[in-house]
């Protein structure tokens, strides 16, 4: 059985893997979730990490998931619901079903890994345990052309606020809204210079950034409730 480790949900590619690889390099125990099969998940469990191929928008693979976790987990340090699906209003309006899907990945996954994980993140070790949500500068703001994302991630933002009070003062809950992290290396050199051209601070942050930022909030003796917001857009 694993004791004091880190669950982080999506971490088969980008920002989740970034992530998983740190608490490893720092020896932390790291369990994870992944979709879709891809080397890099062949790589976290090469390094250590123990892995469960979940689909969220799948209510039927979730509940298998919550059944097999404390199957293999004693404790919980921390949860990372890093797992995210991304659409345009365009797209949420082409295909029937992809609006439920947004809102099981980003609300109902997250509730009910955090209802199911209470019990192992009490039987930390460390003084307190974290639940660290990723969701969405934009959220504040909103955005014309992804109305049903952010609302999606808005419903995650608001989660982390009321688990904040259910699980306190034993488990802090906080929410880091990102902006830009990172492009796809298929992005164009004119979408690239947009986008930097948005921000106060016209910089590609990387992943780096969600990491320091999540170390930031786990290091926090009392930061719970609260939203860290990386990018900013010009005024």
């Amino acid at each position: 059985m694993l004791k004091d480790a880190v669950l982080i949900t999506g971490a088969g590619q980008r920002i989740g893997l970034y992530l998983a690889k740190q608490f490893l390099a720092q020896g932390q125990v790291v369990v994870f979730t992944y979709r879709t099969e891809r080397p890099a998940v062949d790589e976290l469990k090469a390094q250590g990490a123990l892995g469960f191929q979940v689909d969220f928008t799948d209510s039927a693979s979730l509940n298998t998931f919550l059944q097999r976790l404390p199957q293999r987990v004693a404790s919980l340090r921390a949860v990372v619901h890093n797992a995210s699906l991304w659409a345009t209003d365009a797209q949420v309006n082409a295909q029937p079903g992809l609006l439920a899907d947004l809102l099981a990945v980003h609300v109902d996954a997250p509730y009910r890994i955090n209802q199911a994980c209470r019990p192992l993140l009490e039987k930390t070790s460390a003084t307190t345990a974290d639940i660290v949500a990723l969701t969405d500068v934009k959220v504040a703001d909103g955005h014309a052309d992804y109305a049903a994302y952010l609302a999606s991630k808005a419903g995650l933002a608001s989660l982390t606020q009321s688990f904040a009070q259910a699980f306190a003062p034993h488990i802090k809950v906080n929410n880091i809204a990102p902006g830009l992290v990172i492009f796809h290396p298929e992005d164009s050199d004119a979408y690239r210079q947009k986008r930097l051209a948005e921000s106060a601070i016209p910089v590609e942050p990387g992943e780096a950034s969600i990491w320091q930022a999540v170390r930031f909030l786990m290091d926090s003796p009392n930061a719970t409730g609260s939203t860290v917001s990386l990018g900013q857009k010009k005024a």
